[in-house]
């Protein structure tokens, strides 16, 4: 077998494929890999126990069923889950360790989960993932999650036993399928319409029509091992691409609205908003604001119900690291409130409030007779007033996977300051999904005391950064005052699983990543300012990510690598806002 194909963990994987079956002129059909590319240990043995106890012939002949099905990515990995119920009860007895690789295989899917099935959702097969909870909570002995009947049928039913051999597997897994998915052996195909036009018609419709051009000789569709999928991936397909559907509109919609919450505009409103919005590099994308309030009286799906349970692990993940090291970050609370409210004192002018002594105000003294109001004096308001808003945005992409906890600490400790000197505060999450671009309110103008909302912050998804701030200019159209400051806490780094659709300039679709979406970001910045919004970003990346951030940004930029960095980076930055603001 050539192996020089393969990359050096696909190669890795096969030495432990080969290890299992004893077998080492196969070539495996599957290999298993996480979602950084390695080599999943216990599966990639499950694959060459399957060739060692049910051969090779069955297994290829099972998965060629739905080889040119829609649901062939599904189909695999259900099947899988028969394939390793079997070869592991087979296996067993010889090989009595493997109980504690299928532990260890179970924990580990737990410990990462609650991150990698939030990396791109529109990617993960809710019933796949809901079958993958059950089989390995099972292992773990602990209790199942909630499973509709029929899915707690088909996951039943997929727990083959090892007492079965390879025909009678292959019936058990069709039988499955035949009943709880409705498939009958026939696939069933999407083809897409494909109209072909001359170099004359070209320009004309790319102009007029959402049109994606691919060299299909070098496009293969199917299954990789990119972020937020891991699994089994077929080894013989080098993937170069993975092809995102918008066809389902509605679904998608539905999806978004059980996942995070009910928009806070009606239908028609939105869609005026996106009318506005949803044009150049946008066309075709989506936007949802929402403050994550379920819709009244809907039943709660299972396959929302675990992304609610992560987000809510996620959030007492955030609260307790602001805990456990309250001191430093109450000592930054501080600093940073003592040089927001410093600021202010010199840059802010008291205003003349109404009175019943102090200056004379001689266009009310007719007051005082007429209607019996003694407040016809003026007196110097001794508390200063902002007399602007600030708009707190945070970067909720899986990129920022790593770093949840500092960056919900961030936020609160800069909300939390700007509301204790008065000023008037929002922060928005945002990041994108299935085309839409989520905006969510997790502390609005209005909330008193709502600064520990913050902790609520998760991320997921991708980030559509242009979307997002034509997105909060929207926003910003109710905030309680003329004179606006946008501060954006981010990695700079804008990437989106749907594509810039081809334009009469440029008649090939691109990623929105790279320097597209950096030259998209900068553009919708500088088109803020254009409007009077101050804009300001707190830059917490890699060195690798500073040109971007300078160029999305410029100047009006804090970069911080720690922490405890916050209060004077931060500082400084809202400072100099604020004397713009003031003058």
């Amino acid at each position: 077998m050539e192996t020089d194909s393969y990359s050096a963990n696909q190669r890795r994987a096969i030495n432990l494929v080969w290890t299992a079956c004893g077998d080492y002129q196969f070539e495996p059909q599957f290999l298993a890999l996480r979602a950084d590319g390695t080599p999943d240990f216990y599966m990639n043995c499950v694959i060459g126990l399957v060739r060692k106890w049910l051969g090779d012939e069955m297994p290829r002949r099972l998965f060629a069923l739905w080889a040119d099905d829609t649901r062939r990515s599904a189909f695999d990995d259900l099947a899988w889950l028969a394939l390793e119920n079997a070869a592991y009860e087979k296996e067993l007895p010889v090989r009595p360790v493997l109980a504690e690789l299928r532990r260890a295989h179970a924990a580990d899917f737990f410990a990462s989960e609650y991150q990698l099935s939030r990396q791109e959702w529109m990617d993960k097969n809710q019933l796949v993932y809901s079958l993958q909870s059950a089989r390995w909570r099972s292992v773990l002995g602990q209790k199942p999650p909630l499973l509709a009947p029929w899915e707690k049928g088909l996951s039943e039913a997929l727990a083959c036993p090892g007492t079965l051999g390879a025909d009678e597997l292959e019936a058990a897994v069709r039988a499955a399928f035949r009943k709880y998915l409705q498939f009958d052996g026939t696939p069933h195909k999407k083809s897409p319409f494909r109209l072909h036009f001359s170099d004359k018609w070209a320009p004309l419709l790319t102009k007029l029509l959402p049109v994606e051009i691919v060299r299909t000789d070098e496009l293969t569709v199917g299954r990789s091992a990119v972020a937020g999928e891991n699994g089994m991936v077929r080894a013989s397909n080098a993937l170069r691409a993975h092809l995102h559907s918008n066809e389902r509109e509605a679904e998608d919609r539905d999806y978004i609205e059980r996942c995070f919450g009910r928009s806070l505009y009606s239908p028609q409103a939105l869609a005026r908003i996106e009318q506005r919005c949803c044009t150049g590099d946008h066309l075709g994308c989506h936007l949802w604001f929402t403050r994550g309030e379920r819709v009244p009286d809907r039943p709660m799906r299972a396959d929302t119900q675990r992304l609610f349970e992560q987000a809510a692990e996620q959030a007492k993940r955030n609260r307790a690291a602001y805990v456990r090291d309250s001191a430093l970050h109450q000592n930054a609370l501080l600093r940073l409130t003592e040089q927001i409210r410093n600021c202010m004192l010199i840059h802010q002018q008291p205003e003349d409030i109404l009175a019943r002594e102090g200056r004379l105000d001689g266009t009310r003294v007719w007051r005082a007779p007429v209607l019996h109001d003694g407040r016809v004096f003026l007196r110097k308001d001794e508390e200063s007033r902002a007399g602007f808003t600030v708009d707190l945005m945070l970067d909720a992409s899986a990129s920022r996977l790593h770093c949840q906890e500092s960056i919900a600490i961030q936020g609160y400790l800069l909300a939390k300051s700007l509301a204790s000197c008065g000023i008037p505060v929002r922060v928005t999450s945002f990041c994108s999904l299935r085309g839409y671009t989520v905006l969510r309110v997790l502390k609005d103008f209005g909330d008193k005391n709502g600064e520990h909302r913050v902790f609520d912050y998760f991320a997921a998804g991708w980030n559509r950064d242009g979307l997002a701030l034509r997105g909060m200019g929207e926003l910003m159209k109710s905030a309680p005052a003329d004179k606006h400051l946008l501060i954006l806490l981010t990695d700079a780094s804008p990437n989106d699983s749907h594509k810039i659709l081809p334009s009469g300039k440029i008649p090939l679709s691109r990623d929105y990543d790279g320097q597209p979406g950096i030259d998209d970001t900068a553009a919708e910045v500088r088109a803020l300012r254009a409007q009077g919004v101050r804009v300001a970003a707190v830059f917490m990346g890699e060195n690798a990510g500073v040109p971007a951030a300078n160029a999305i940004y410029g100047r009006d930029l804090a970069r911080i690598r720690r922490i405890d960095q916050l209060a004077a980076a931060a500082g400084r930055l809202i400072q100099d806002e604020i004397r713009e603001l003031s003058g």
